[in-house]
């Protein structure tokens, strides 16, 4: 398969779920560093003596984003867009636009930033349409340090209702999550969603953490409980199953997904095609791709541009 195969419909093995890995993956957020070594050595230690300090440390390494250097291209497509910032609880997100015409709302994953699907702004302004994208609480220029899962979810809505209309939602990885809550909680609403390698439930990030760092499963449960425990918003982590929340939206619907995927195994998307059976899925499969090469590949925005289709339709 090249990295232009793509196919309408993938039938995934009945009942298929993804395995529990054994070895660590080569990529992501869950590789085994030096900082790793040092925290699991920490987490040895706290479990021992305190197990309440071992789950708050599990809490505060979960609600703190990753803080990725803004690479050159971002920085410059950062500087040529509108920007304006958007009162958010006790700070602000950064927003950021290009272009004119029905507007495609940007989501990016955990860790990232707006311009992290910055190479979908030229293909889609040339399209004519205007791109929003946004630095979720604690990411990029945005407020904050931390971030809860109902704060970005909360952020998705609040830019939405901020620029009106949206015609196309584009997230990735864990935005796609935060995308859908937000359509079922908050009332965001999208004529079309492009969902890029999404995982299929928000607990597995919380697992892969706990594998990573050999945590107990009371600790794991405690520090999940700590997250819904200090959320301003109501959270249910069962609610928090992607299929399920997939299968409650009725628009178009895009998956696109790389078959060699280091971070989120593609058997997550075979899952949420699982949790849909009733649910009409246009589905584009890349190899060797990866987790983040595809959002900017020229098939792909290609792929991703015929799906949403001219302006002058919508």
């Amino acid at each position: 398969m090249s990295p232009t195969d793509s196919c309408a419909v993938i039938t995934p093995p009945q009942g298929l779920a993804y395995p529990a890995p054994h070895a660590l993956p080569k990529a992501g957020r869950f590789v085994e560093t030096p900082a790793v070594k040092w925290l699991r050595q920490t987490f040895a230690v706290l479990h021992a003596t305190s197990p309440a300090a071992a789950a708050h440390l599990s809490y505060v390494l979960l609600t703190r984003p990753p803080r990725v250097a803004e690479r050159p291209w971002q920085a410059c497509l950062r500087e040529r867009a509108e920007r304006a910032t958007l009162p958010f609880g006790r700070g602000h997100l950064a927003l950021y636009s290009w272009g004119s015409g029905p507007t495609v709302l940007l989501v990016h994953g955990w860790g990232a930033r707006g311009t992290h699907l910055g190479k979908m702004v030229q293909p889609l302004v040339d399209a004519g349409y205007r791109v929003v994208a946004f630095d979720a609480p604690g990411h990029g220029h945005s407020s904050g340090r931390s971030a809860t899962l109902p704060e970005f979810a909360g952020a998705v809505a609040a830019v939405a209702a901020h620029v009106g209309e949206i015609h196309t939602l584009v997230a990735h990885s864990f935005g796609v999550s935060m995308a859908l809550w937000a359509q079922l909680d908050w009332g965001l609403q999208a004529r079309r969603q492009v969902l890029f390698s999404s995982l299929d439930h928000c607990k597995w990030v919380t697992e892969e953490f706990a594998r990573l760092m050999r945590l107990p499963q009371s600790v794991l449960a405690r520090g999940r409980q700590l997250m819904v425990e200090r959320s301003k918003s109501p959270m249910d982590w069962e609610r928090l199953a992607v299929g399920e929340m997939l299968a409650q939206t009725s628009q178009p619907t895009l998956l696109v997904h790389d078959a060699e995927d280091p971070e989120v195994p593609i058997e997550h998307m075979f899952n949420l095609m699982a949790a849909c059976p009733q649910r009409p899925l246009e589905v584009h499969v890349t190899e060797g791709l990866g987790h983040h090469r595809l959002l900017g590949h020229r098939e792909v925005m290609d792929r991703l541009v015929a799906f949403i289709g001219a302006p002058q339709a919508a």
